[in-house]
C-alpha cells in the first residue's frame, strides 16, 4: 500500500473516531452547558431596541400600594379593561390567572365579563397543573363565563432549561396534544389571522398518548429585546385612576400581569431576572420581528458537525498547517464562525460545542500517538 493512500485511510478513521465523538456528545448532553453560555452571550450582545406597540400594565408596587393586597376584586380587572376599551387600545392579553369563580363576589365575575365583550379583544390565559404534588394535570382555563366572552385564550407554559434559565418558548401546548398558542401567539394572530406556518423546533411525536400528559410543539429559541424594564411600562394603578394619557395607550396592544417581585411571576432569562408579562412582550416582539430562533434537530447538528470535522483531515498538511494544532485551530475557528452566522443571518442554532470538543479531544490524542511513532502517519512534518 502506497504511503499516500495509508494517509488518507488514516485520516479516514481520524474522522470517524471524531464524528463517533461527536455523536455521544450530542446524545449525553454534556457540552450542553457551555453551548447555553456561548447563547447567552451571544444575546446579551445582540438586542435591540424594540417598538412602542407594546405597553405593560404593570400591577408594580405602587399599584399594591394604592389598591391593596393580592388578588384584588375582579371588579377592578373590569374596570381597567373599561378603561383600556374607552383609551383605544388593539388587543388585551390578561397574564392573570381567574380560573377559580369568586364565590365572595359573583357579580364581579359578570362585571369582568361585560367587560371583556365590550372590548371583544382580549386574550386570556390557559396553563396546567396539578391538583396534588404528583397529581394528574389538569388545564386551568378561565372560568366559563370570563372564557365566553374572551377574544382567544393562550397558554402561559415557561420552558426551564437544566439551569433554571429560560431561554425559549413552546408556540403551541395542550393537554393530549399541543393545540393552545402561547398568549403571545395568540395576540399575535389577531393581527394576523392568516397566519399558518410557525417557526420552532418540532416535536416528532406532538400528540401524547395520553390526554394526561401536557404535550409541547414548535420549540424557539427567544431574543431577548434586552434585560427587564426594556418595553415600556405604565402602573396599573395610574391607567384605573386615569392618570396615564389615552395617547400612550391608543392603536397599542397592552399587556396586563404582575412585575412586583413578591407576587412569583418572575423568571431568569439570560438577561438576568424578568417579570413573566415582560416575557411575553419579548415573544410578541419576537414574532413581529420574525427573529425568533429555531434549534436545529439532532440529524442536521450531527451532519453539520461531521461536515467541520472533515475540514482539519482535509487541509491538514497545506502549507502554514502543517502541524495539527494550526488545523485543529482553524476547524474550532470554524465551528464557532458557522455557529454565529446560522444564528446571525439564518435564525437559526447549532450548538457547536460538541464539535469543538470532538477537534480538541481528537488532535490531541492524534498530537499524542505521533509522538510515540518515529514518522506521522500522513506526513513527515512534525505533529
Amino acid at each position: 500500500m502506497s504511503p499516500r493512500i495509508f494517509a488518507w485511510l488514516v485520516r479516514g478513521a481520524v474522522w470517524l473516531t471524531a464524528t463517533g465523538l461527536l455523536a455521544l456528545l450530542l446524545i449525553t448532553h454534556v457540552s450542553r452547558p457551555i453551548d447555553e453560555s456561548l447563547y447567552d452571550l451571544n444575546m446579551r450582545h445582540w438586542t435591540y431596541v424594540p417598538g412602542d406597540d407594546t405597553v405593560i400594565v404593570a400591577i408594580d408596587p405602587k399599584s399594591l400600594a394604592e389598591l391593596g393586597r393580592w388578588p384584588w376584586p375582579r371588579s377592578l380587572h373590569a374596570r381597567l379593561i373599561d378603561r383600556l376599551t374607552d383609551a383605544g387600545v388593539r388587543a388585551i392579553g390578561m397574564d392573570i390567572t381567574m380560573s377559580t369563580p369568586d364565590t365572595a363576589h359573583p357579580r364581579d365575575d359578570h362585571a369582568l365579563a361585560a367587560a371583556l365583550h365590550l372590548n371583544g379583544h382580549v386574550v386570556m390565559p390557559v396553563f396546567a397543573e396539578a391538583d396534588d404534588l404528583g397529581g394528574t394535570l389538569e388545564e386551568a382555563q378561565p372560568i366559563p363565563v370570563l372564557a365566553r366572552d374572551a377574544r382567544a385564550l393562550g397558554q402561559v407554559d415557561v420552558t426551564l432549561g437544566a439551569d433554571g434559565i429560560t431561554r425559549g418558548i413552546y408556540l403551541k401546548a395542550g393537554l393530549g396534544s399541543a393545540y393552545w398558542p402561547a398568549l403571545a401567539l395568540a395576540l399575535y394572530r389577531l393581527d394576523h389571522p392568516g397566519t399558518a406556518h410557525l417557526p420552532g423546533l418540532r416535536n416528532p411525536a406532538p400528540a401524547g398518548t395520553s390526554p394526561y400528559l401536557w404535550v409541547r410543539d414548535y420549540y424557539a429559541l427567544m431574543r431577548f429585546a434586552g434585560p427587564a424594564g426594556t418595553f415600556g411600562r405604565v402602573s396599573y394603578a395610574d391607567v384605573l385612576d386615569g392618570r396615564v394619557p389615552a395617547s400612550l395607550l391608543k392603536g397599542r396592544v397592552v399587556l396586563v400581569g404582575a412585575t412586583a417581585e413578591g407576587m412569583g411571576d418572575i423568571i431568569r432569562t439570560p438577561d438576568g431576572l424578568m417579570p413573566g408579562v415582560e416575557y411575553q412582550a419579548n415573544m410578541l416582539e419576537s414574532l413581529r420581528r420574525g427573529s425568533l430562533v429555531t434549534p436545529l434537530d439532532f440529524t442536521t447538528q450531527f451532519a453539520t458537525g461531521a461536515l467541520l470535522l472533515a475540514l482539519p483531515c482535509l487541509l491538514y498538511g497545506l502549507p502554514g498547517l502543517r502541524r495539527i494544532r494550526g488545523a485543529a485551530l482553524l476547524g474550532v475557528l470554524l465551528s464557532l464562525l458557522t455557529s454565529l452566522f446560522l444564528l446571525r443571518v439564518a435564525d437559526c442554532w447549532w450548538p457547536p460545542a460538541a464539535c469543538v470538543l470532538s477537534i480538541a479531544i481528537v488532535s490531541i490524542l492524534w498530537t499524542l500517538l505521533s509522538r510515540l511513532s518515529p514518522r506521522d502517519p500522513t506526513d513527515t512534518t512534525s505533529a
